[in-house]
């Protein structure tokens, strides 16, 4: 009974809640205000349903569904329109939740958005949803707000979202096994005594940084937040410098220069530099004169402007945010009526840059429910359709009540798009310093131990430049580590982090566990060093052999074979 009851969560985990979830029969599902038949035209297996001659906006499939009240699930649905109705490009298509209480009332209630829904394409339509305590019956459906819009759905999915404890030996071993690689160090030639050798990590595979101003960089006056970067981080961002509206404030007017200099400070201090951003497609975000341009006009103004990016930043960095925000924000693609708009900016400065890897960024995606699969369907069309987009950006600006079993959930969901993740933007808004410490590892930990995540960017770090101070991780004049920031350089420079010294001795093997990145070997004989070597340690492993020569009282490193 013991056994049965510990393997129960992994059980319900698998299960999917669903009936006929691939829609291979007429079965399980009620078909409301609207005609339902098998097609061939399927997402997955051989049959989708196809709802047609909707008459309401909530008419099409739906699903009685037995859930547990307090309990936390992910639902997702493929959809595909077949039409569009009213002269429109695009529609809007919404999972949704009927909830009847104890008291029988209903709540309707939406479990996530896809706001750009185009006819011809598979979306994946859902999110995850905490069902109220006091729920009696739970019903599942899909609503698009115009009715005459015909669709076709497959491939439903109801699954309980397991509780997640981040301070677990699994999260720890799963660190381990990302994270961690083993190392072998062994001694040849002679053998003299009193040898030691000290591992020293010098630089993290896994992405640590933070955005800055870039006035701060520069002006001696801001000494500690200078420090306190380059002391902490390995990467970095500048806030706003790269953005379009302050590079560009009149037509043909670029000026990159102070930009430039702050990017060439930071990979002078070797920090590795994404670029953010090239487009924001947000009417107050978009270079003012741009507004006033005919659609020909606004296409060359772009043209025009990833020649200036290319030129000027190639071979810079390390990413680029190629059009920011993208899921939420349209401007392109609503002025120059072109749905592909993003696209082809992906495919312009892949080929005029292409060093530099090509991200999506955007906000609200796992600090919020609704645009997770949004973000999902965007990255999926964009690698379907052959578009050289590496990576998927989250913002990650998160509020103060952090469920990290929810966020692990829409992470997990994330991932199954096949891009790398980055957090580019993180911070908690939290000004309780014990809460906010707390959080901030917590969600660090999440991060950390998930597969697809390849690096983390703290946006900002100092209360006296951050768009938050309440998420900061340093406070005052002098950029002092709060509580938070304390916790924070624990577990990015010791925790996660590997430095070890032991003594050695001719034949002996030391074996160490250590984390992905680059090292420095120190080789001491009666305490003084006599020889260095750099290495790097991924994910197969690596060995050295030490070969010592000379006498005991004077011995020294003949040379060192690597790998």
């Amino acid at each position: 009974m013991l056994l049965f009851l510990l393997l129960l969560p992994d059980l319900l985990v698998a299960q999917n809640l669903f009936k006929n979830p691939g829609f291979e029969s007429l079965d399980g599902w009620s078909c409301s205000g609207c005609n339902c038949s098998l097609s061939t035209d399927s997402h997955g297996g051989s049959y989708s349903y196809k709802i047609t001659t909707r008459k309401r906006n909530w008419a099409g499939i739906a699903q009685e569904i037995t859930v547990q009240p307090g309990q936390s699930y992910f639902f997702k649905v493929f959809v595909k329109l077949l039409n569009t109705a009213n002269g429109r490009q695009y529609h809007h298509a919404q999972p949704m939740i009927d909830i009847i209480d104890t008291s029988g009332n209903h709540m309707y209630d939406i479990i996530g958005k896809s706001d750009y829904t185009y006819p011809g394409q598979w979306y994946a339509l859902g999110g995850d949803y905490n069902i109220p305590t006091n729920a009696s019956s739970v019903r599942f459906y899909v609503q698009i707000p115009q009715e005459g819009v015909d669709y076709l759905a497959d491939d439903a999915e109801l699954t309980l979202i397991p509780s997640v404890s981040v301070f677990s030996t699994d999260v720890d071993k799963q660190i381990d096994k990302l994270r961690k690689a083993d190392l072998s160090i062994s001694l040849e030639g002679s053998n003299p005594s009193n040898l030691e050798i000290e591992v020293q990590q010098t630089r993290s595979e896994f992405g640590w940084g933070s955005a800055v101003n870039v006035h701060y960089l520069s002006n001696s006056k801001y000494i500690n937040y200078r420090k306190f970067y380059y002391d902490l981080f390995e990467w970095g961002v500048l806030e706003n410098a790269l953005k379009w509206q302050y590079l560009e404030k009149t037509q043909g007017n670029f000026k990159p220069d102070v930009a430039l200099g702050a990017v060439n400070d930071l990979l002078s201090n070797g920090i590795k530099v994404r670029g953010h951003n090239i487009f924001w497609g947000a009417g107050k975000y978009v270079p003012v004169w741009q507004k006033s341009l005919s659609p020909l006009g606004i296409k060359q103004s772009l043209e025009q402007h990833i020649k200036d990016m290319t030129s000027t930043f190639r071979g810079k960095f390390q990413q680029w945010d190629v059009n920011n925000e993208n899921v939420h924000l349209k401007f392109y693609e609503e002025r120059l009526k072109d749905p592909n708009i993003t696209a082809w900016m992906i495919r312009e400065v892949h080929r005029m840059d292409p060093i530099t890897e090509c991200y999506l960024n955007d906000y609200g995606v796992v600090a919020n429910k609704y645009e997770t699969m949004a973000y999902v369907n965007q990255a999926v069309h964009l690698k379907e359709s052959g578009v050289p987009v590496v990576g998927m950006g989250i913002q990650s600006h998160l509020h103060n009540l952090i469920d990290v079993s929810i966020i692990k959930a829409r992470l997990d969901a994330l991932a199954k798009a096949g891009l790398d993740i980055w957090i580019t933007e993180l911070d908690i808004d939290e000004a309780d310093e014990t809460r906010k410490t707390q959080k901030y590892e917590e969600v660090l930990r999440v991060y950390f131990s998930h597969p697809a995540v390849k690096g983390v960017m703290f946006w900002g770090f100092w209360d006296g430049r951050h768009w938050n101070p309440a998420a900061a991780l340093t406070n005052g004049p002098n950029v002092t580590p709060n509580a938070a920031g304390r916790r924070v350089q624990e577990l990015l420079k010791h925790t996660w982090r590997t430095n070890e010294s032991h003594s050695i001795a001719h034949g002996q093997s030391i074996k160490i566990r250590g984390f992905l990145g680059s090292y420095k070997l120190l080789v001491r004989h009666a305490g003084q060093v006599i020889h260095t070597e750099d290495f790097n340690l991924g994910k197969g492993g690596n060995s050295l052999k030490i070969n010592i020569k000379g006498l005991d009282t004077h011995p020294q490193v003949d040379h060192v074979i690597i790998g």
